[in-house]
Order: structure tokens, then sequence, then C-alpha cells
């Protein structure tokens, strides 16, 4: 059985992604097979398991420790009811028994075990060592259920070391360099985030040399070499020469070390990241705006010149507006009288200025709806002026 841990914030983005459809539409089923949280959606649970953490423990930044467990190939199918007592085994064994927790399964061949480290009683479960404790937690679970034993395909399929390296490895006080190397790559893949540039990177923080073998044709990747940096010597028999690096391919160091499987893993590992990266999301999704802002009735071309870019307008843009719409409701001519009796400034009330005085006051910034306003009211005045023209006229008549 393999173990591949993760750490998290968020039990909604994790429990989203095991229930959801997977990144390639892979996922089959999603159900729970275990755990100690109620609630009758993983919605409901979700929700608890952040809420205790946040309650509890809310200066803790990454409370989330997620494990994906995959049996072999060789393995047979387990049922659910075999998962349920892996993931109680693997929960007993990795101290997480009193955190709230739940495992979720959508293959045949692998579930996911979702644990808030925060303990019910408000203390954090100890997670120091958790990948040694995992590898352990594993051989009692292959053992217990006749699984089997991935350690011990991983030894059969390492090259052993040999009689002289381990002799100068003995002289210079150190381990072996193809046992660190293994051991370096083993934490280089685990830190990484699945990609290959992120798979070098770790290699170069954790001391190791490497170089692609990549195919002059396709271009693509064939296997990498590994070395210690500084673990240098002269080619066998020309110790005249000066050193060089030693290199290892990967199938020296052992067939896990290959690129494909390599390869293989860091494809998991990447996946893993993508769940990390849901369960970096919050908690509750997000909710819309409470109400979409009302829509503003459409104007005409023409009125558009003053508010195309609902911008305000001044006084003075107020008052020529008005004055051409005004223009545009008025009879194209009008008795004689009409037009010698033009309005003289006249008091509008409440404080406000005439028409024939506005002109020269400060040039104030109007909003729309004032600007209306000012147009409406002047076209009233002067359709009362029309009106009373039209009544002096008549009086003349008589």
């Amino acid at each position: 059985m393999i173990p591949r841990i993760s750490k998290g914030t968020s039990a909604y983005g994790a429990l989203a992604y095991d229930h959801g459809p997977g990144r390639r539409d892979e996922h089959t089923n999603p159900h729970k097979v275990a755990g100690n949280v109620p609630g009758r959606t993983w919605r409901d649970r979700a929700k608890a398991i952040d809420q205790h953490g946040q309650t509890a423990r809310p200066e803790v930044v990454k409370p989330l420790h997620r494990t994906s467990l995959r049996v072999s190939e060789a393995d047979r199918k387990l049922t659910d009811r075999e998962w349920k007592q892996v993931a109680n085994e693997y929960i007993e064994r990795m101290g997480f028994d009193k955190c709230p927790w739940e495992a979720t399964r959508h293959a045949d061949d692998h579930i996911h075990i979702t644990v808030n480290r925060v303990q019910w009683d408000g203390k954090l479960a100890n997670t120091s060592h958790d990948y040694a404790k995992a590898q352990a937690a594993s051989r009692h679970i292959e053992k217990a259920h006749g699984l089997e034993d991935a350690s011990r395909k991983f030894k059969r399929e390492r090259p052993q070391i040999s009689k002289g390296e381990k002799e100068s490895a003995e002289r210079r006080q150190v381990t072996p360099e193809r046992e660190q190397l293994r051991d370096k790559l083993a934490r280089a893949e685990r830190a990484s985030n699945g990609t290959r540039a992120s798979y070098e990177q770790k290699l170069t923080e954790h001391g190791v040399e490497f170089r692609a073998n990549v195919s002059k044709t396709t271009g693509r990747v064939s296997g990498y070499s590994y070395g210690l940096d500084g673990h240098t010597a002269s080619p066998k028999g020309e110790q005249q020469r000066p050193q060089e690096q030693v290199w290892f391919k990967g199938s020296q160091l052992g067939r896990d070390y290959s690129w494909n499987k390599t390869q293989e893993r860091l494809t998991e590992q990447q996946r893993s990241s993508e769940v990390n990266r849901e369960t970096d999301r919050p908690a509750t999704p997000r909710t819309p705006p409470a109400s979409m802002p009302e829509r503003q009735p459409a104007t005409s071309n023409r009125d558009r010149s003053s508010e195309d870019v609902g911008q305000p307008m001044t006084r003075e843009q107020a008052r020529k507006e008005a004055a051409r719409r005004a223009a545009e409701r008025q009879p194209r001519s009008l008795p004689a009288t009409a037009r010698t009796n033009q309005p003289t400034a006249q008091p509008t009330g409440q404080g406000r200025p005439s028409p024939m005085t506005q002109g020269n006051e400060q040039q104030r910034p109007m909003t729309r709806e004032q600007a209306q306003e000012e147009a409406a009211r002047r076209a009233a005045e002067r359709q009362r002026e029309q009106e009373r023209n039209r009544d002096q006229d008549k009086g003349r008549g008589r």
C-alpha cells in the first residue's frame, strides 16, 4: 500500500474534489466509506470539519492533513467494508482518532482521508515524522489484510551496493552515495508539486546534480542521471586525469528511480497538489451580490450629447440643453406680441435663481437627475408664458 500525504486549509475544497468528477472525469461513484463527523451530505460534513478548526484554533493556518492510500496493481479489489477497516486502522496508527476526519472513495484502487489536525478537545495532533508513520501504518495494513508489501518490492528492485562502495564510504565515514541519492531523490519528489520544473528545482535544493537524457529526434526525456554535489572521482584506470562528477543513472539506483516510474509518481503528486490548491479555497462558496443595479432607460442619440458618459453637467450646459429642448417643442411662428413680450427676470421661488441671472453664476456641476429636473422646470415655465401670451392676444382681439 502506497501512502501520499499533502497539507491544506479547507475540508470543503478537499471533499469537493473527492466527490466531484475529477480533473479528467475519472471519478466513479464518489461516496463516504468511513469517518466520525455527522452530516447528511458531504457539504454539511465539510463545513462542520472547517468550522471546528476555525472555532477551536483559528491561528492554525493549514490544519488539514490529507492522505491518499493506494493498493498495488497486483492486489485484489477491496470492498467498502474493507476500505472502512483500512481507514480506521490508518487513523489510529497515525494518532488522528481524536480528530474530525472522513474517508472518501471514488475509484477501485484508492481512498482519500481528510483530517483536521485540531482535535475535538482543541489540541493539535502530533504530525512529526508523519511520512515515516504513514509507511509504518501501511506495512501494518498490508499484513493485516493480506496485501502486497510495497516496501519489500521496492527493496528487491534496488541494485545492491557494491563492496567497494561500502568500503569507500566506511573509510570516509559517510553513507554510501547511492543511498544518499535515493533518500534525496525521494525528498525532492515529495517536496515538488509534480511538474518537471519543480522536481528539478527541488533536486538542486537538496544538493543533487542532474542531467536529462533528451532524444534528439522527439525532444522527449528518456531518463535522468544523478550525482551528489561534490562527489567526484577520476575515471577508472586513469588516475592522472582530473576528477569528474560521478553520475548514476536512475536505473542504477533502482527500478523505481527510472524516469517512467518517477514520472508516474510525479503525475500523482501533481494531482495531490491540485487537490491541495482546492483545499486552500474558502470554506464556504461565495455568494452573489444581493441585487443587480437597476437598468436605466435608453436615450436617443441626440439626448446622449450631454449624458453619454453619465457625467454631471455644468449649469451653463444644463441651461443650453433646456433651451434646445424647449425650442424643439415651440411652434415655428409666434404672434408679434408674443415675441415682443419676452419675460423679464422673475423670482422662481425657494431661493432658486431666475433664468436671466443663472448664466452669471459660478459654473457648478449638476447630476443627470438635477439637469433633467431643471430642463422640465424651464419647459413648464415657457409653456405657462406661451399660454399667457395667447390669452393677451385674445384680449386685444376683442
